[in-house]
Formats: C-alpha cells, sequence, structure tokens
C-alpha cells in the first residue's frame, strides 16, 4: 500500500485509541491525507481496554507519538492524565485529542468547535440565532451544546434523566 511504502525509520506517528476502536474510520482517512500532503507520517489504530487511559497517555510520551485522537471510553482518564488543558477541554472535562506542544502532552476537545465549523462551512448555515435541539446529555452533547451557544444558538437539551439534561444546558450557559 502507500503507507507501507512512506514508512521509514524518521516517519512520525499518531494514533486513535478507544475500546473498541477497531471499526474506525479515522486510520484511513488520515493516511489518506497524509499521503496526499506527502508527509511521512502514519496513523493507526490501538486499542486501550478500558480503565487504562493514563497507561495510553504515557505510552504517548515514551514511544514519542506525536498526536493521538481519543474516543470512549477514554475521554475523561485522559483528561486526567495530560499535562496541560485547553480552554475548552478544561469546561467540558473531557479530551479528545492531545498533542505536543514541546514536553508537554496539551488535551484539546475540538468536537464542539469542529460541529460548529462544520455547519459554517459545509452547510453555508451561521448557528447565531438557530434554536437548536441537543438530544442527549453525554460528553459529545456537552460539547455541541457549548459550541453552539457560543456560536449564539438558542440551545434546548432533552436527555432520559433531567438531571443530566440540566447539566448539559448548564456547561451551554
Amino acid at each position: 500500500s502507500e503507507v507501507a511504502r512512506q514508512l521509514s525509520g524518521a516517519t512520525r506517528l499518531a494514533i486513535v485509541i478507544g475500546d473498541p476502536v477497531r471499526h474506525s474510520l479515522s486510520p484511513a482517512l488520515h493516511n489518506a491525507a497524509f499521503n496526499a500532503l506527502g508527509l511521512d507520517w502514519v496513523y493507526v489504530a490501538a486499542p486501550v481496554p478500558a480503565g487504562q487511559a493514563g497507561a495510553a497517555v504515557e505510552a504517548m510520551r515514551t514511544l514519542g507519538i506525536e498526536g493521538m485522537n481519543v474516543t470512549m471510553p477514554h475521554k475523561q482518564g485522559v483528561f486526567a492524565a495530560v499535562d496541560r488543558l485547553a480552554p475548552e477541554a478544561q469546561v467540558l472535562g473531557a479530551v479528545n485529542c492531545v498533542r505536543r506542544e514541546g514536553g508537554l502532552l496539551v488535551g484539546e476537545n475540538t468536537d464542539g468547535p469542529g460541529l460548529v465549523r462544520s455547519i459554517r462551512e459545509d452547510l453555508g448555515i451561521d448557528p447565531g440565532g438557530l434554536r437548536t435541539l441537543i438530544v442527549g446529555a453525554g460528553g459529545a452533547a456537552n460539547a455541541a451544546a457549548r459550541s453552539l451557544a457560543d456560536a449564539g444558538a438558542d440551545i434546548s437539551v432533552t436527555n432520559r434523566t433531567a438531571d443530566r439534561a440540566e447539566a448539559t444546558a448548564e456547561i451551554a450557559g
């Protein structure tokens, strides 16, 4: 494959961790982008059992992994294990990607900003003033609610349990 031809002793590694994660399309998408840009990078899925997020962050540090995307059930565990948190991750209490900044591992949460950017750029809609309904109150819902509210949307939240819906609404402000 093209990815195999790119590998060298200088190849940089990025990963996605989760449990399960082998079904992820992220490796195909990222490797296609790396190939298109002519970068000597490779991206792989790394199954990490529940409860081992901190070990994955340490592996990133030890093995020189350049970047890590994070999916269920590790977003809160990685949050607790990184050296520094970006403001969005700090507010949400969850990390969906980790990047190197000098010698530090910085936790980010790009879920909400990515949603808002997609609404603006892909759909051509300004979320400001939109009436939106968030269904659910998990991590993705929290990120969506926060970013949509920051963009000026009117947020309503529904969930099976009222207390979790209220918590998501509070995160949205």
